[in-house]
């Protein structure tokens, strides 16, 4: 039996690698253990804030000195009070500086950073000079914002939305964002009724989830990270958040011996498919040999079993005899599991269909599957969360934001807006590490605990490529990697694999097929051996 995940506790080395988020919860209690417990000046962290933010500024505009003109957007808050700061600094270093208010600052250190501007430049409030706030915008080479951080929890409306979109018509090539983009969520990324458009995000500190989930991610452009000298602090439980890294990948990637032989890396089964449906299962099995599993089984309905021959005769097939049903039906659970003594993980669920027998099929080799397993697409049809809750092996749910829906009774859209908090509350619940797939997906743990992905593009969204990502950590489980590490390795490494491929395919034009073809590219790139 493979090893259950381990607690994200014993997992310190690896999560090292990985980039931490902070949500706006944890990090305003760091914020407040750096000022009171440990004696940090709030101007102090705002200097260092703002130092950050005009290095960034300065090393992206392409003009230089006093040919460079940038407009400062400023709230009346925290956020503000940084962009003040970093208005000074940029005038310090001879740029054509204007800063655009529309109110003023609530907090002692934000008004102590205005009034120091105001001996360096102009401040211009856009309630009563929209005309030249407007002329400025579109004047400009560079625009920062600084109007909103991460507490904002409502729709920006009135002077707040319009002067959002003001900044989106300039034409200024670098728009940076303080921390978050104003109006988007930092902890979702969800867009409150309007928000800035940045070609740049520094985040104080640590990264916030809402750079990294959409549509926020949208709005955030390249998103870096600035070391302020705030201390991190958090409670037991967290941190909660996480980003993939290649770092972190590269790690947990098994290696290859030079006296290695095929059954040096595992036997990985695949049961998918029905009639017309037999790609699904061409797709997930070979996905798993391109993973670098040694054998992979396929098991399929008889009429689909000799035709994958032509197409990867690397492939082994099982169908069970005498049954010539063009979908999987109960009586054929015993055959499969009298087989698979020897197999090291299995996939179930791609292109199986969703007859009432195959749904059947599916429940009782849940049920009767004495491994690592990886569930989805018709796997997950009518599935009872219950038989995940009762299984004693690892268990990987890979399912699209519809089928989650389906499987729990909750909204789709409720889903996408707490993606990352839906998924991990789910994961523990049923004891599974659960994959939520789509742009930024999100992989949660069953011992707590989420992590973020960054890689692949709109490419991905054609059909075949769930697939091919479900092959993919079948085969990484099959080779005996912790069946979080190979859900986190194979969700970076396919959305890698679309990466690798952009400037010769665009993704209107991507297929599944071309997204096996990038495996070995991403590999390569993340040095495996």
């Amino acid at each position: 039996m493979p090893n259950p995940p381990l607690p994200l506790s014993a997992r310190l080395s690896h999560l090292s690698r990985m980039e931490l988020l902070a949500t706006v919860d944890e990090m305003r209690r760091m914020d407040r253990h750096a000022i009171k417990t440990m004696g940090i000046p709030a101007r102090l962290l705002m200097e260092n804030a703002a130092g950050a933010v005009a290095h960034g500024v300065e090393s992206w505009l392409p003009q230089a000195g006093s040919e460079a003109k940038v407009v400062v957007c400023c709230g009346v808050g925290n956020n503000g009070g940084d962009g003040f700061a970093v208005a000074r600094l940029l005038k310090n270093r001879g740029m054509d500086v204007s800063v655009v208010v529309a109110g003023v600052p609530k907090g002692k250190d934000s008004l102590a950073n205005m009034e120091v501007w105001s001996r360096f430049g102009p401040t211009l409030d856009c309630r009563n000079n929209w005309q030249e706030v407007e002329s400025v915008l579109g004047q400009a080479h560079g625009v920062v914002d600084a109007l909103f951080g991460t507490g904002l929890a409502r729709n920006l409306d009135g002077v707040w939305a319009r002067l959002a979109e003001a900044v989106n018509r300039s034409p200024a090539g670098v728009k940076v964002a303080v921390d978050i983009p104003s109006g988007v969520d930092a902890d979702t990324g969800k867009v409150w009724g309007a928000a800035v458009r940045c070609t740049h995000t520094i985040c104080l500190q640590l990264a916030k989830p809402g750079c990294y989930q959409h549509p926020g991610a949208g709005y955030a452009g390249e998103v870096h990270i600035a070391d302020i000298s705030i201390p991190l602090h958090w409670d037991k439980n967290a941190p909660s958040l996480w980003r993939i890294t290649p770092e972190f990948v590269r790690e947990v990637l098994p290696s290859r011996g030079a006296a290695a032989h095929k059954g040096s890396f595992g036997h990985l089964l695949t049961v998918c498919g029905s009639a017309g449906m037999g790609g699904a299962a061409w797709l997930a099995a070979y996905a798993g040999l391109k993973a670098g599993a040694g054998l992979v089984t396929a098991a399929v309905p008889l009429g689909l079993r000799d035709r994958f021959l032509e197409q990867a005769p690397e492939l082994m097939t099982f169908s069970t005899p005498g049954v010539e049903m063009d979908f999987f039906e109960p009586q054929q659970v015993k055959p499969l599991l009298d087989m698979t003594s020897n197999r090291t993980a299995a996939v179930l669920g791609c292109g199986l269909g969703r007859q009432k027998a195959t749904v059947e099929f599916t429940s009782r080799m849940v049920q009767g599957l004495k491994m690592a397993l990886v569930l989805d697409a018709d796997g997950l049809y009518q599935l009872d969360p219950n038989l995940l809750k009762k299984r004693k092996y690892p268990t990987i749910l890979t399912p699209h934001p519809g089928e989650l829906a389906a499987l729990t009774g909750l909204d789709v859209e409720l889903i996408q807006q707490n993606r990352a908090r839906v998924a991990c509350k789910l994961a523990k619940e049923w004891g599974v590490v659960l994959v939520l797939k789509g742009a930024g997906t999100v992989v949660a743990s069953p011992h707590g605990g989420g992590f973020i992905n960054t890689t692949g593009d709109s490419g991905l969204a054609t059909a075949g490529t769930g697939d091919v990502l479900t092959g993919v950590i079948g085969g990484l489980l099959a080779q005996g990697v912790d069946p979080l590490d190979a859900a986190l390795a194979g969700v970076h490494l396919h959305g890698m694999s679309r990466d690798c491929q952009k400037q010769e395919i665009t993704d209107a034009f991507f297929s599944a097929r071309d997204l096996l073809g990038g495996i070995n590219t991403a590999l390569k790139q993340l040095g495996a051996v």
